[in-house]
């Protein structure tokens, strides 16, 4: 499945006003918060604004900018983290909406902010223009097309800002100093500018193995593979696959995980550029790990061995377990296991202490259900 891509054409405008022969700007930009890259997922950005040589008539008294986005890559949700300065105690009424543009498919996001009461009976001081971009809301939307590109540009035409011509609006006015828009700089900013194909999986035994693919790669780092269980809520890495860096071919990757216990898993790929930027991609389907049809030992591997070993064994149902190490002469030696197990396939692991070179045998006992398996087999350690 191809991605989103995460490239974001903004339009920043300098808003110009002339105070007492100072030069004020006003400069405001769309920032990239978040892409999920999934179709149904979020696509956020922060609306942001600064200024610059501002003096004493620097509080907002006005703010309205409408921002276009291609309506069928993305749909506008929701309007959120306004900045607490335009909160109504500080004497702003602020909202964001959506507006429908006829032309091209094209929406817009309406962002709008008054302040009729700034200084109302002395309580409401009013927001100051910052020297740094500040957030003034964050916007959400919905992507509806991962693979499209997600294109916003603040309109010229109907943006405009006001400041008042006195500080904090003291004295009370609502004069406010003419705007002269400049003209728009393109900004193109690519983060993340992988497309990703196909993600698939097979199962074998306990066994996962990851197939992913990509067209297109720009600063790909690579892909930290995270997996859950179904049951869980935490991500856990499993692993690292390194990426192509740059490439405009197909690149293939896969990935084995290996010695699962019974149980349904969700996988996800941690898309990671050479910035340390990243996005996720989640696997549609879950990767299920059977339970084992009959109770059944392995060999032990390595074997023979030093100094440790691992021994597997497989439990079609729940079953009290008890694996006993046995000497050649039938003299008991060690107790490796004696516990609960749930149904599922199972690794020990075995590190003597004090016993001589030699052959030995290893016993599983396994009770359930009224019934007892017992299995056997035979391991060598060499000093």
């Amino acid at each position: 499945m191809k991605t989103l891509r995460q490239i974001i054409t903004v339009v920043l405008i300098s808003i110009t006003c002339t105070l007492s022969a100072q030069q004020t700007t006003i400069d405001q930009k769309i920032t990239l918060v978040s892409n999920s890259s999934q179709n149904g997922g979020e696509f956020v950005v922060d609306y942001q604004v600064k200024g610059t040589n501002l003096q004493t008539a620097k509080t907002l008294a006005s703010l309205n900018a409408d921002i276009l986005y291609d309506s069928t890559a993305i749909r506008f949700s929701s309007g959120s983290n306004w900045l607490s300065n335009l909160s109504s105690s500080n004497g702003y009424s602020d909202n964001v909406t959506s507006n429908s543009i006829s032309e091209w498919d094209t929406k817009a996001v309406r962002i709008f902010v008054t302040g009729p009461d700034v200084n109302n009976d002395n309580n409401a001081m009013g927001y100051d223009i910052e020297t740094t971009y500040r957030t003034l809301v964050r916007l959400h939307f919905i992507i509806l097309n991962n693979t499209k590109t997600a294109t916003l540009i603040i309109k010229t035409l109907t943006n405009q800002a006001g400041l008042f011509a006195n500080a904090n609006n003291s004295p009370n006015t609502f004069e406010i100093n003419n705007i002269k828009l400049s003209d728009p700089v393109n900004l193109l900013e690519s983060p993340l500018p992988v497309v990703l194909a196909s993600f698939t999986h097979k199962v074998n035994g306990q066994n996962v193995t990851l197939n992913w693919s990509t067209t297109q790669e720009i600063n790909n780092s690579g892909f930290e593979v995270e997996r859950k269980n179904i049951t869980e809520n935490t991500w856990t890495s499993v692993g690292f696959v390194k990426g192509s860096g740059n490439s405009n071919n197909m690149q293939k990757y896969t990935y084995e995980d290996r010695k699962l216990n019974t149980g349904k898993y969700q996988y996800r790929l941690k898309q990671m550029d050479l910035n340390g930027n990243f996005t996720y991609n989640n696997m549609n389907a879950d990767a299920e790990i059977a339970a084992p049809k009959n109770f059944a030992l392995s060999q032990n591997y390595p074997n023979p061995f030093n100094p440790s070993t691992k021994i597997d064994f497989d439990l079609p149902q729940d079953s009290k377990v008890k694996i006993v190490l046995y000497d050649e002469t039938g003299r008991e030696v060690s107790v490796l296991e004696n516990q609960f197990e749930k149904a599922g396939s199972h690794t020990i692991n075995y590190n003597p202490q004090g016993i001589a070179s030699g052959i030995y045998f290893y016993r599983l006992t396994a009770s359930s259900k009224g019934t007892e398996t017992v299995l056997t087999k035979k391991m060598s350690f060499i000093k």
